[in-house]
């Protein structure tokens, strides 16, 4: 089965690093003109350099900043075509709730759910208006189940899947389709910074798999979702963990 995305547009957020590089890597691989976005000023013009001839451009956009935020979206609205749209873009911070701070809970949220709200709103007009589209929001197995010391981003990601489901029923009649994917535990540098490896070795006990899932084992069920070959799943929530939630 070949997958081909030339003449399509994709928006991955977050696909600087980790699990959203993942996913820009098989886009090109598939040639597809990407729009990705990060954070970090310097990466990105050096992942401009990298990706000449790759039909990927790499922007600047902080879901924190209102400024960053219209930015980008004055961007894609002089677009005349987007094909796809990944919400990727995510944070986390893992404390205790007695210790969150209002602070945490709106960068959390700003990050995690406004920004796919807003980016979902505004593409939604250009699909609508073409009569094809492609979403899909990353979520995470804590959307699904939960852990001591997750609790805002539990909501944030239980909230993007309900919000997910909800999209899809808005949007099936114009041919758009919307999902979620929810990642297990991933081998990115990310994971390995926050658990460590003691933790990762005590996790690694309680995946089926008995191991960590490679960030293109995430990107392949996200490049399929978003292709001609999904032709009828929407509004549903495709975890990705190994086994882990069913153990």
């Amino acid at each position: 089965m070949k997958i081909d995305f030339t003449n399509k547009t994709v928006i991955v957020t977050g696909g600087a690093g980790g699990i959203g590089a993942a996913i820009v890597q098989l886009f090109q691989e598939c040639n597809a003109q990407i729009i990705a976005t990060g954070t970090n000023t310097s990466d990105l013009e050096s992942l401009n350099q990298e990706s000449k001839g790759k039909k990927t451009d790499y922007i600047h956009l902080d879901f924190t900043s209102n400024e960053s935020i219209q930015k980008f979206l004055g961007h894609i609205d002089k677009r005349d075509r987007i094909d796809v749209l990944i919400n990727n873009a995510g944070v986390n911070k893992i404390d205790s709730i007695k210790d969150v701070s209002e602070g945490d809970w709106d960068w959390i949220n700003n990050v995690n759910l406004r920004a796919p709200f807003l980016l979902t709103r505004a593409v939604s007009k250009i699909m609508h208006n073409q009569g094809y589209g492609r979403m899909v929001n990353i979520a995470s197995i804590f959307g699904v189940v939960s852990k001591a010391k997750r609790a805002v981003y539990s909501a944030t990601k239980w909230g993007l899947v309900g919000f997910t489901k909800a999209v899809a029923l808005d949007l099936a009649p114009y041919n758009i389709l919307v999902n979620t994917v929810s990642p297990g535990f991933v081998d990115t540098e990310l994971t390995r910074r926050i658990l460590g490896e003691k933790e990762i070795e005590k996790l690694l006990n309680t995946i089926p798999k008995k191991r960590l899932a490679d960030a293109k084992e995430i990107a392949k069920t996200v490049i399929f979702l978003s292709s001609d070959h999904n032709t009828y799943i929407t509004g549903q929530n495709i975890i990705v963990d190994g086994g882990f939630t069913s153990a």
